[in-house]
């Protein structure tokens, strides 16, 4: 039998079908209608039911007063402290304004004499706590300017407290703990003494509050209530036991009367506890429901609850649940903080936070430009609600989404727009009013002006969850437009709508979404009920499935969110957070009392709930070493291990790990082929794909990473950066010494240092447009780049005077060589970028062709320099000179062709000209120019022997029998940006 068939048994045994001045008072509106179904059962006749009602009902129904909302509430304390500082911010206020209601909350349930505590807490007192032993001639250095404001504050709690409840009351207005007050100060006149109230049963409490105790004594004193407990000998009998630790005191007491149940259910009921360990939180969810699946229809099962430790879990249990379960009550609330919404919502609020104003002149003078760092425009229009819209309503009749939102985004990645003005943002999103709902600048001074701006935002929505029907997504945004609208209506008063900053409307909206939930309503009778610990308050379950049994949820962690300190607390008669773990233990091991089946799961990761070790609770180590032991066998326990992946039926394919193989399938060595020979594009009338450089240093140093970036094409997602990169700075470094060739050394003109410095801020400017380019990592990059660009200049002015001639700069090499390969003979396009080609003219007078490339990171001579093409080909460190060593095989070729090299309007001959290829590196200047002094014979012979190892490596790329494998150097693995995908 359960406790409440119980309590409805006992209760129409002493009043039969005659109870209409009977009042039944249970802790939650849960156990309401439970007890109300036990109490139908007892006549087979209609009768009129007892008043039923949970306790924070029957208080505030009793002290004849309405609860304040906490919009009103919040102001209500503002203006209170107003009239005793005007000075005070409202945004200072919100602070700490939440906890204060809650301090006051408190003292009001017990009773607390608020001069008692307040005065406690000045100074005078904490000198007399403290005892400070000072010299004789000194004074206390005690109030500091910080002690001063500190003690100030208490000294001013008790006047606010005191014009705060004489405000309410002239309003008939009272929040939850007056109430208690107010009931407890007149308990005999309005419930003792009125005949509307002829019996009272208090059912299932625990630990009661001063004002609890007060009222529940008056009425038992005067024989019209009687308490109805719920109590196991295991914690009555134990004093270590903290789950009695109230209720041993109040049957000592006796002011209760006769002791109203006690029972062994805790040592004497069989049942079976399984203890679980998974390795994150959301894991539970999945976990909870293969648990309850396992005997879901089982008609044997009984009654089933599903509780949550963790109430931030319920939509991750509701939606792993999904549609497997049918008969399912949730009794709990889902908190609006814990909803997408509100992550939109913060998003909204960080993006309008973090506005940089950007300097522009135009012909009135210096304007500021308000822009949104690219960081939170990309989070909101990558947040699901706004992805939604984007599904469902940017489409036409049978035809596909319009990828809108999409298109914003790789708008804004491909161009790496750092910052974005409202303008841009308007015009990437088409002038689509959800733009303009989610990106127009906010004004400081005008909170409302932001409420009708979320108005807007709610109106398009949910046109997307109506579309949708998704209920949970839709009761949260009507939630947030009715507290919009409370706050609107609020703030219409001139005054308030003056008080409110962006910053204090976002502390003062963030606080109700705190406190707001959408309340789901029970009626009981399902076969799972889904609540959270405090719900299962007077209920009882066959079967539990209990998740986040950690320590630090269960019980919650040693903390108490409040103003007044823990010394203070104790003197007074507050509880503490040793009152509430003692709390919690009664709820927890209540709750097992008539319980047949038990799961607790608990979250193992060392992050879990900010423990150092995925704890257990307490409670499992108190089961498995006082429970089952007090037992004598009624209580089994065990550990079952949880495995997630394949089916237990389709045994797994053991791979060695660094065996990871590409078999060249006929569609890979088809796209080898189309990839190799070259393509011609009419649209921008060049030749495409060939094997270069990076590619063929891919090739030989892991052609696993070959296959990734070339066959398959697979790139990193782009990514707005704030500042540059190694290749953003390469790439600038670049453009400016290919403008510097193109309209100075090629033409004929002198390079100056202010040239240099002019072109290289063009460049910049015109690279680097929406990034904050006057402070932080971006400007040391810029005077790094300027350093060494002018260094440049000047050595090279210096070395070689008017002896280097510019014949060449950013221009594309290719050649195309036959290869026998197992799919025939094709004709390979060997290509590359060559950064310069210049001409250094030999005392000799023979003519000397250098093929450049730029490194802006550091090269040493020995990473240009091979001796043999053994080493080239087979040493994973030589790739640099590889590079080189195609680049000079390329210029060879051509001139071997032709016969000579045309550059421009000028013809070099091939007679007696020799081509090398070296470095320029930024981070090793004094090296000079760093030559790869390969020597292979003339540049007949060079070229022969480079085509022979050529067509050897391009017929390996081919050859089926080699599949693509990863490297087994895993120095090159280093800084492979594929490492993950091969597990390296």
């Amino acid at each position: 039998m359960t406790f409440l068939s119980q309590v409805a048994a006992h209760i129409f045994q002493r009043h039969g079908t005659q109870m209409d001045n009977v009042w039944v008072i249970v802790p939650t509106r849960r156990a309401v209608s439970t007890f109300q179904q036990h109490l139908s059962q007892h006549a087979d006749t209609p009768f009129l039911s007892p008043h039923v009602l949970a306790v924070d009902d029957f208080i505030t129904e009793s002290a004849g007063v309405l609860l304040i909302d906490p919009v009103s509430l919040l102001f209500e304390l503002y203006e209170v402290f107003r009239e005793i500082d005007p000075a005070l911010e409202f945004g200072r206020f919100l602070n700490w304004a939440s906890v204060l209601l809650t301090d006051f909350d408190r003292i009001d349930q017990y009773m607390i004499s608020p001069s008692e505590l307040f005065s406690y807490m000045t100074a005078a007192k904490a000198l007399e706590r403290w005892k400070l032993e000072v010299p004789d001639g000194y004074a206390p250095k005690l109030e500091t300017t910080g002690t001063q404001r500190y003690f100030k504050l208490f000294e001013n709690l008790q006047t606010a407290y005191l014009a705060l409840h004489e405000r309410l009351l002239a309003k008939g207005w009272a929040y939850r703990g007056m109430a208690y007050r107010l009931l407890a100060e007149q308990i005999e006149e309005r419930v003792r003494d009125n005949p509307a109230y002829e019996k009272l049963y208090f059912v299932g409490f625990n630990a009661l509050s001063r004002s609890e105790e007060l009222i529940v004594k008056a009425l038992v004193k005067a024989q019209k209530a009687e308490m109805l407990w719920d109590t196991d000998a295991y914690y009555m009998e134990s004093k270590r036991q903290e789950a009695g630790k109230m209720l041993r005191m109040y049957k000592a007491a006796g002011w209760s009367g006769p002791w109203t149940w006690e029972g062994k259910h805790l040592t004497e009921t069989r049942r079976h506890i399984q203890v679980i360990g998974v390795p994150n939180a959301s894991m539970q969810a999945r976990v909870a429901n293969e648990i309850y699946g396992q005997r879901a229809g089982d008609p044997n099962a009984g009654t089933t609850a599903l509780i949550l430790g963790d109430e931030t879990l319920l939509l991750p249990v509701l939606y792993s649940l999904g549609g497997s379960v049918a008969d399912l009550n949730v009794t709990m609330g889902l908190s609006l903080q814990n909803s997408q919404l509100f992550t939109l919502v913060d998003a909204l609020f960080e993006m309008q936070r973090t506005v940089v104003a950007f300097r522009k002149k135009d012909g009135s003078g210096t304007v500021y430009i308000p822009k949104y760092n690219h960081r939170q425009v990309i989070k909101i229009l990558n947040h699901p609600f706004i992805r939604q819209y984007e599904q469902k309503i940017l489409k036409t009749a049978g035809a596909s989404p319009n990828r809108l939102i999409q298109k914003a985004v790789s708008a804004i990645t491909t161009a790496n727009l750092v910052y974005l003005d409202e303008q841009q943002l308007m015009t990437f999103g088409e002038n689509n009013p959800l733009f303009a709902a989610l990106f127009r600048r906010w004004p400081d001074d005008k909170p409302l002006a932001i409420i009708h701006q979320f108005y807007s935002l709610i109106a398009i929505l949910k046109a997307v969850y109506a579309e949708r029907q998704d209920a949970i997504e839709t009761e949260y945004l009507y939630l947030f437009e009715n507290l919009l609208h409370q706050l609107e209506t609020t703030l219409e008063r001139e005054e308030r709508n003056e008080l409110v900053t962006i910053k204090s409307l976002k502390l003062f909206l963030y606080e109700l979404i705190r406190q707001t939930s959408i309340p789901f309503e029970s009626e009981g009778g399902s076969a799972l009920q889904v609540m959270g610990m405090l719900e299962t308050r007077a209920l009882d379950f066959d079967r539990l499935i209990i998740l986040s049994v950690n320590e630090g949820v269960l019980p919650q962690a040693r903390k108490l969110n409040s103003l007044i300190p823990f010394d203070a607390c104790v003197e007074v008669g507050l509880p503490t957070y040793q009152d509430q773990e003692s709390v919690m233990s009664y709820h927890f091991y209540r709750l097992l009392q008539r319980a047949k089946d038990v799961t607790l799961l608990y979250v193992t990761s060392a992050e879990a709930y900010g423990t150092s070790k995925g704890e257990k609770s307490r409670f499992i180590r108190q089961i498995e070493h006082e429970l089952v032991p007090a037992s004598a066998g009624a209580i089994t326990i065990s550990y079952p291990s949880v495995r997630f992946g394949q089916v237990a039926d389709k045994k797994p394919v053991a791979v060695p790990h660094d065996s990871l193989e590409i078999p060249k399938s006929e569609a890979i060595l088809a796209r080898l082929h189309q990839e190799l020979t070259g393509q011609f594009s009419t649209r921008k009338n060049r030749v495409f794909g060939g094997l270069y450089p990076t590619a063929l240093n891919n090739f030989m140093n892991c052609s696993l990473k070959y296959y990734f970036s070339q066959v398959i094409s697979m790139q990193k997602d782009d990514e707005v950066s704030d500042e540059m990169d190694a290749a953003e700075f390469g790439q600038w470094i670049h453009s400016t010494l290919e403008t510097l060739d193109l309209k100075y050394r090629m033409a004929g003109e002198e390079v100056t240092a202010e040239t240099v410095i002019e072109k290289l801020q063009e460049q910049y400017e015109k690279q680097f447009a929406n990034r904050v380019t006057e402070s932080g990592m971006n400007r040391l990059l810029y005077r790094v780049a300027e350093d060494l660009m002018v260094r440049f200049n000047a050595l090279q002015q210096e070395w070689y005077g008017r002896n280097l001639d510019v014949l060449q700069t950013e221009e594309e090499w290719d050649t195309e060589l036959l290869v026998e390969t197992a799919i025939g003979t094709l004709p390979i396009r060997i290509a590359g970028k060559i950064d310069r080609v210049e001409r250094l003219r030999q005392p000799d007078g023979t003519t000397l062709i250098r093929v450049a490339d730029y490194k802006t990171g550091k090269v040493e001579a020995r990473d240009a320099d091979v001796k043999s093409m053994d080493i080239l080909l087979t040493d994973s460190q030589k790739d640099k000179a590889r590079q080189l060593w195609l680049y000079q095989y390329l210029v060879y070729k051509k001139m071997l062709q032709n016969k000579g090299l045309q550059f421009g309007n000028e013809w070099i001959d091939g007679v007696n000209t020799k081509v090398v290829a070296g470095f320029y590196s930024f981070r090793n200047l004094e090296g000079g120019f760093l030559e790869n002094k390969l020597y292979l014979g003339t540049p007949e012979e060079f070229v022969a022997q480079t085509e022979i190892h050529l067509r050897k490596l391009v017929a390996d790329l081919f050859d089926p029998v080699q599949p693509f494998r990863k490297t087994a150097n895993t120095k090159i693995c280093e800084w492979c940006e594929y490492r993950k995908l091969c597990g390296r």
